[in-house]
């Protein structure tokens, strides 16, 4: 089952294997913007969280590591917010 695209965000689309973006314009009709590449922000989301990961491996202390994944967890929700540029 595939999941329906939401507007107004980047998404991952299954079907095309490539990311779109859907606008609604002015009379509500849907514009698809299509993209092999990844969005930009996408893959500097992708690389913080990666640092931040690295970090949370490596942490003993149970307060910092409540402080990392909390910042993980406020950029996973970014990425799920992406916006075209």
């Amino acid at each position: 089952m595939v999941r329906e695209l939401t507007p107004n965000r980047w998404n991952w689309s299954q079907e095309h294997q490539q990311w779109v973006y859907i606008e609604i314009d002015k009379e509500g009709r849907k514009i698809d913007y299509f993209q092999t590449e990844p969005p930009k922000e996408f893959n500097e989301l992708t690389y913080q969280i990666k640092i931040l990961n690295d970090k949370l491996l490596v942490c003993n202390n149970s307060e910092e590591n409540d402080r990392i994944f909390n910042k993980m967890i406020k950029i996973s929700k970014r990425m799920q917010s992406m916006r075209k540029k």
